[in-house]
């Protein structure tokens, strides 16, 4: 017998579950929270201004931080944390400054450290933290400087983290997504025709040549692995990065 689905059509999958999704005004973070919704759990939604059901938690900023997961906690344990929220960076070393290097890993790092820490203390024994990290994280390239360096430190964390949350009881893993089709990435690539002189809709293109499935991601499939992550089916899935990127790292 198939299970009853929810929402956009997935099973109830995290039923009962409450959990805290950064970044979830747009993108990937609110594809995230939208699939964890439909497989049922209860989700606190967390972004830089608070509109609608979002609140507000500024990641860059410790007690942000801190009083977020606090007022999250009132109505009861929290079992799933995603880490979304992130900014990306287009510009050469050379050209970039240290206050602009310095903003994409407060966002992409410390964010993650200031959250990682509210999971360390308030995930309970089955719980799961995911980290958004990226493609970029595990490949360097021109004008990527910042936003590299930041989420391949993202990955080290998640290891280290991996270490001593485990026996707690608790999961920690990470995502990294190739180009996904969202502002960000529209923002990134109209920098990068800035920066190069070259049409965006050709970068577009070439972007999408280099991926074997020949089109980038749509926010839903990079947050339906989420879902499987924090369920059942990933029971025994700790410390791993899975690459969502239609198989162009591959080549």
């Amino acid at each position: 017998m198939r299970a009853p689905s929810t929402g956009r059509g997935l099973p109830p999958l995290l039923a009962g579950r409450r959990a805290v999704v950064t970044g979830a005004a747009r993108g990937i973070g609110k594809a995230v929270a939208d699939a964890f919704e439909a497989a049922g759990a209860q989700v606190v939604r967390l972004d830089i201004a608070a509109s609608g059901p979002v609140r507000g938690c500024d990641v860059t900023d410790e007690g942000s931080v801190s009083r977020a997961f606090e007022e999250a906690s009132a109505a009861g344990p929290i079992d799933d944390i995603v880490h979304a929220a992130g900014v990306a960076t287009i510009g050469a070393v050379a050209d970039m400054s240290v206050a602009e290097f310095r903003r994409v890993l407060d966002v992409n790092l410390t964010g993650a450290f200031l959250v990682a820490r509210e999971a360390a203390r308030r995930l309970p024994r089955g719980g799961n933290l995911v980290f958004v990290a990226s493609q970029a994280g595990l490949k360097g390239g021109a004008l990527w400087g910042a936003y590299s360096a930041s989420k391949g430190g993202l990955l080290r964390l998640a290891d280290c983290l991996t270490e001593e949350l485990a026996p707690k009881g608790v999961r920690v893993n990470a995502i990294s997504p190739g180009t996904v089709d969202t502002e960000m990435v529209s923002k990134a690539i109209a920098d990068l025709a800035t920066e190069t002189g070259t049409d965006a809709e050709a970068i577009r293109t070439r972007y999408q040549a280099g991926i074997p499935m020949g089109r980038f991601a749509r926010p839903e499939e990079v947050a339906d692995v989420t879902v499987a992550m924090c369920s059942g089916l990933f029971s025994y899935v700790n410390g791993s990065n899975i690459v969502i990127d239609g198989g162009e790292l591959s080549r």
